[in-house]
Formats: C-alpha cells, sequence, structure tokens
C-alpha cells in the first residue's frame, strides 16, 4: 500500500485491523506452543517494529549476499533492533582466504550468527577459524543482552573506510572494526567514556592471527592497524 497515511482513513483502518489480527494470530500461536521460535524478517521492505519483535525472539536483518556490504548493515542494525535478537547472516565462500572468513564471522559475532555458506568445503585452515568464531561467540553470547551499543566512528555509511561499532558490557567493551577501503592501514578509535583510565586491550577474534593495538590514555583513544583492505577484528577493552 502507497502512502496509506494521506486523506485514506479507511485504508489506513483496514491496514491497522490487518496488522493486529496478524498479532492476534501469533499470539495464539505461542500459547499453544510456547517452546516456539519464529523468525522475523525485514529483506525486502518487510516489518522490523516491535509490535512484532515483541513477539519474535529473532529478527533476520538483511538477505545481502556481498558480505562486505553485509558489514556495514550490521554495524547500523543495533539502532533498530537489540543485538540479542538481531540475527547476521556470516557465509564463508568457497573459494576465499582466511581474511574473508574472519571477516564473514565478525559481522555476526557482536549480534546472532546465521551461519550458512559452504563449510563443507573449507580448507582445515580456514574451517579452523569458523570454529574459533563459533567458540568465542559462545564464551561473550551471555553479555550480549546487557550490552550498551556504541559507535566510536559514527553512525556507518557504505562510503566509510572504516567501520566500528561495539557493546559495552559492565568494565569490558566489544569493538568490531573493519577496514573496508581507502589507503589508510591505521584508525583512532575515539573511546571518550575510558580517557584516563588504565585498560587490557587485546584482540578478542581471531586471537590466532590478532592485529596491532595501541591504547592513548591521555586522548581516550585506540589506534589500530590493520595492512590490507577488507580485514575485520573484534577488539576487548577491560577496565583495570
Amino acid at each position: 500500500m502507497i502512502e496509506p497515511e494521506k486523506n485514506n482513513f479507511f485504508q489506513v483502518a483496514r491496514l491497522l485491523s490487518h496488522n493486529r489480527a496478524y498479532l492476534d494470530w501469533l499470539d495464539s500461536v505461542f500459547r499453544r506452543y510456547p517452546d516456539l521460535v519464529i523468525e522475523n524478517c525485514s529483506s525486502g521492505g518487510m516489518r522490523m517494529d516491535y509490535a512484532m519483535l515483541s513477539r519474535h525472539s529473532i529478527q533476520s536483518s538483511s538477505d545481502q549476499t556481498d558480505y562486505r556490504k553485509t558489514a556495514v548493515i550490521a554495524a547500523a542494525c543495533a539502532t533498530g533492533v537489540t543485538p540479542e535478537q538481531c540475527a547476521v547472516w556470516a557465509y564463508p565462500l568457497r573459494d576465499g582466504d582466511l581474511e574473508e572468513v574472519v571477516f564473514n564471522m565478525v559481522n555476526a559475532l557482536l549480534m546472532r550468527i546465521h551461519l550458512s555458506g559452504q563449510l563443507t568445503d573449507l580448507s582445515p585452515e580456514r574451517l579452523a577459524m569458523v570454529k574459533e568464531a563459533i567458540k568465542y561467540y559462545k564464551a561473550i553470547r551471555p553479555k550480549i543482552k546487557d550490552g550498551l551499543p556504541v559507535w566510536p566512528l559514527g553512525l556507518p555509511t557504505f562510503s566509510d573506510p572504516w567501520v566500528c561499532w561495539g557493546l559495552r558490557c559492565g568494565t569490558t567493551t566489544y569493538l568490531a572494526v573493519w577496514r573496508l577501503e581507502g589507503s589508510r592501514s591505521t584508525c583512532r578509535l575515539p573511546l571518550t567514556d575510558l580517557k584516563g583510565k588504565k585498560v587490557d586491550v587485546r584482540c578478542g577474534y581471531p586471537a590466532s592471527l590478532g592485529c596491532d593495538l595501541q591504547w592513548h590514555p591521555g586522548s581516550g583513544e585506540l589506534t589500530i592497524v590493520l595492512p590490507k583492505t577488507n580485514m575485520a577484528r573484534i577488539i576487548e577493552i577491560k577496565e583495570k
């Protein structure tokens, strides 16, 4: 329906009745099957609102098939849906490299993983990156629902050379950082809430590959170096 809000009371009323009838139907289904999980979907312009998400425990964020674009979508999702409800596809490619697998997995690690792709065709080294990601996710998953979203570089756009978002979970901050395009291999992430504080900083995933990190307490900034484009990391910052 196009612009139902414009001088069209009866169409608006019918649309509202339809929405309420659907919610009533959902309520009846969950009364009968309280352990049932039904995914809500926002792909193709469908719904992502809390009339729906007060019923559905999981929300598919996008069916985007370019994992590099998925990073930007994922980094913005917490503006519209709680991270613990937000499902993000991670789908390692059959013919990618280690960094492609890592990038794909970082896309989903601070939310809710939908794992797909040609997993059976991955090399042992690339499959090990997937296994490490799932193990790490299970370790931090209980904290995600209590996290406060942060965007050190501001909300992302598809033209940004670097993208970052994260969750502040008590005294630990988890950051997903992506280097997309551009010539800058170094990025300074402002974390003003931690200015002047002593912190421990490490690469949470992939710990087996790591990255160069430096904390600047005076300015409250974290420097990260990713030497190539299309790289990503999960960073942990723990206050001492």
